[in-house]
């Protein structure tokens, strides 16, 4: 996965085309202050600007339906619900939770395994099914990275409003109330992402969260840059997910498809409710779950069964018509 990024000048690079398109990332720190650091510390955030205005962009590939909506099978992973006025759209945290599980897997596991195999096979003092202090350590953490990431809080969807042309944002006990037409949503290319930005690049959809639309809790003075989606070697995901809000916003639910589903979907599939029965059953198995977990997302497994979840101020559910807490 090689870097294909052309740099034409310290304030302009482009990206590599992809599906009919190449973004091009302008230096936008004078638009985002100071206090926000990347991969070229506190001198550049390298960003294609797609809104304010809603930039359309242009892709090949063919994502209308003959009932003239927009189509791509990753909004079921990216999308908690669609709801007529309004969609609610989940952050990287959420659908994107696995960088220390597949840690734990492909490499501590083999660590620990070399390091069993060693002692069982070169010393006849050591029983094949006791487990000395330190393979005992690091079992524990390995399983203790697992329970972190798919223990993290769920955190609230992003909500955009085509009724009431707004975005609603709960981050971090604080509530943000957008106005569509002052929204700042830019593609950044992000090459700290972590433990690809030496080998490929990386792509993440931005949020800006400014103090002025702040209208409850604690936002501090700079703005800060909220994940909708990463995306590594390839830029596809992240046009994808905003022509798809962007197309929401414009046209209303007529330009997605099934913009109106009063469903919860998850990854293709219905997320029911589950009981807390189910809940702590599904916990209590998962240890026996961790081979088979390089073939099962963290973040399924997350949304569907971790009771630990954010929830919409009062305030956003008067906004919205609707009291819909889905994740």
């Amino acid at each position: 996965m090689p870097n294909r990024i052309n740099k034409v000048s310290d304030d302009l690079w482009i990206g590599a085309e992809q599906e009919g398109y190449a973004p091009h990332f302008r230096n936008t720190i004078k638009r985002r202050g100071k206090g926000f650091s990347t991969g070229f510390g506190t001198s550049h955030i390298m960003e294609d600007v797609l809104c304010p205005p809603a930039k359309t962009v242009e892709l090949v590939d063919d994502y209308e339906t003959d009932e003239g909506g927009f189509y791509d099978a990753s909004y079921l992973l990216f999308s908690a619900g669609t709801h007529g006025d309004f969609i609610d759209m989940r952050v990287n945290s959420v659908h994107n939770r696995q960088t220390l599980t597949r840690f734990s897997q492909f490499i501590m596991f083999p660590i620990l395994l070399l390091t069993y195999l060693t002692f069982r096979l070169f010393r006849d003092d050591t029983p094949w099914l006791y487990l000395q202090p330190v393979e005992l350590g690091v079992l524990i953490f390995l399983m203790l990275l697992c329970f972190i990431e798919i223990a993290r809080p769920i955190k609230t969807p992003v909500r955009f409003h085509y009724k009431n042309q707004e975005v609603y944002v709960y981050h971090k006990k604080a509530l943000y109330r957008i106005p569509w037409n002052e929204c700042e949503i830019a593609s950044m290319y992000a090459p700290h992402h972590v433990s690809y930005g030496a080998f490929s690049d990386a792509y993440n959809l931005n949020l800006w969260l400014y103090p002025k639309h702040c209208v409850k809790g604690e936002c501090g003075n700079q703005p800060i840059a909220l994940n909708l989606v990463t995306a590594v070697a390839e830029h596809g995901e992240v046009y994808v997910y905003w022509e798809y809000v962007r197309r929401f916003m414009t046209i209303g639910e007529k330009g997605v498809l099934t913009g109106n589903m009063q469903q919860k979907v998850l990854f293709g599939f219905p997320n029911p409710d589950w009981s807390t029965k189910a809940k702590v059953i599904g916990w209590c198995l998962s240890p026996f779950f961790y081979g088979l977990l390089p073939f099962i997302s963290p973040s399924q497994f997350a949304i569907r069964f971790n009771p630990i979840k954010d929830h919409w101020p009062e305030e956003v559910h008067k906004w919205t018509g609707k009291t819909v807490n889905w994740h």
